[in-house]
């Protein structure tokens, strides 16, 4: 009778483990960009109390911020200035709910007067930043050219109904001079030399963009 040999015994492998990746990266990341965030707010929050550019000093300190960090995160202060302008910009568009043609011109107007100048209130400090550097600044010569494009495009579609009827050298008019009356400078000037306020300086622009629109219709009659 044979012999039976023993039963080998099979060791089993222990389960292998899944290490996440990733996970420090993303830490680092999000720390960058709260790092980032209080800078741009501690940034607008000075220029907005003070109506002056602040120091790379004074924005690290309102932040909390130390000089080491804030220069590891830009190379100089036209660096900050750009990327709290590019911030800011991007989150306003996040909220902005699109434009549309569609209502009676009234509503339309009224709706764009509240949304230019919620935006105005905000932004103005910056804006004048903006304009005071894209003199020597291209970089910030292209953002304002781009927002001026953008006011310009949603304008185009919010009122196409009103330009459709216009010949181009009358849609060029009645955009230049729209974009002409709600310009931040425009806002600045209603609200702090002539010292209106919201509701007072939304009623100014609202009259003069209704002003504008009949000024257009009757361009259409006088060709017709």
């Amino acid at each position: 009778m044979a012999t039976r040999k023993p039963a080998r015994r099979v060791r089993s492998k222990p389960a292998a483990v899944t290490v996440p990746t990733g996970t420090s990266s993303d830490g680092r990341r999000r720390r960058s960009e709260a790092t980032r965030r209080k800078l741009y707010e501690a940034m607008l929050a000075l220029m907005a109390r003070d109506s002056e550019l602040p120091t790379i000093g004074r924005i690290a300190s309102h932040a909390g911020v130390g000089l080491r960090t804030l220069y590891q995160h830009f190379a100089d202060a036209p660096a900050l200035y750009g990327a709290a302008f590019d911030h800011v910009v991007s989150t306003t568009l996040a909220i902005t709910p699109p434009v549309s043609p569609e209502g009676p011109l009234g509503g339309r107007i009224a709706g764009f007067v509240v949304r230019r100048s919620t935006v105005c209130e905000a932004w103005t400090p910056l804006w004048r930043l903006a304009l005071s550097l894209s003199g020597h600044d291209a970089t910030f010569r292209v953002r304002v050219e781009r927002v001026n494009q953008l006011l310009r495009a949603r304008a185009q579609i919010l009122y196409a109904p009103e330009l459709a009827p216009l010949s181009p050298a009358q849609q060029q008019l009645v955009l230049d001079t729209l974009l002409s009356l709600t310009e931040m400078e425009a806002w600045e000037h209603l609200r702090v030399q002539c010292g209106r306020d919201v509701d007072a300086a939304r009623a100014v622009w609202r009259f003069s963009i209704e002003a504008l629109f009949d000024g257009a219709a009757r361009l259409v009659q006088a060709t017709e």
